[in-house]
């Protein structure tokens, strides 16, 4: 399983936050004393982490998926090189594994468009709204029950956030495995013939 992780990044199924229901109950049953402002301002640093963390993720993914799609006419253009035809000619063994690599960095780009996109569909976006500062502020403690209100949207995004950033991760690893390949590509097909030649000429000189 981990060849095939390194081979192909993937990101599986969320898996079910099965500590979700008790962490929500242990933050209902909580209680502050008298430094409720204090747990007010730490749920709230909390609050904007989680935020911070999943606008970062969400920004990053839009920066691949405009890197990705602005190196779609490049790709295209590169089918039209007459170096490209040349080794789709398929008549050496260069030629083969170029084109080969080729095929497998468009793949991982392809890949990496789609992660990157996954990561955008991700929700992630539980906040404290309009419905729960007026029930707090009717409560007899106010700021505890806003104290547990801001930590329960915390703790509900935490998974989705995770699931994000992993998306992004593999959306880096196939954007490096795109670059490598076409660039390993790129150095085959226009050096293989060079290096044939240097060395027929090479041979030449010795055997005279």
């Amino acid at each position: 399983m981990k060849i095939l992780d390194f081979i192909w990044p993937h990101v599986g199924r969320m898996p079910q936050d099965k500590t979700l229901d008790d962490d929500l109950s242990k933050i209902s049953a909580a209680t502050w004393g008298d430094k409720t402002a204090t747990f007010l301002e730490e749920a709230r640093r909390l609050r904007d982490i989680e935020t911070g963390r999943q606008r970062s993720a969400e920004t990053k993914s839009q920066i691949y998926l405009a890197a990705l799609l602005a190196l779609i006419p490049i790709l295209v253009s590169l089918t039209e090189h007459d170096a490209l035809k040349g080794v789709m000619a398929f008549d050496t063994w260069y030629g083969v594994v170029g084109f080969i690599l080729f095929i497998l960095g468009l793949t991982f780009g392809v890949g990496g468009f789609v992660s990157s996109f996954r990561a955008l569909t991700v929700r992630a976006y539980h906040r404290v709204d309009v419905n729960e500062i007026v029930k707090s502020g009717t409560s007899e403690d106010s700021l505890g029950d806003l104290t547990k209100q801001v930590l329960r949207t915390v703790r509900k995004d935490r998974s989705n956030v995770n699931h994000k950033i992993s998306y992004v991760v593999v959306t880096h690893q196939l954007v490096f495995r795109m670059a490598f390949s076409l660039l390993l590509a790129l150095v085959l097909i226009t050096f293989a013939p060079n290096l044939g030649a240097f060395f027929d000429m090479l041979k030449t000189a010795v055997c005279g």
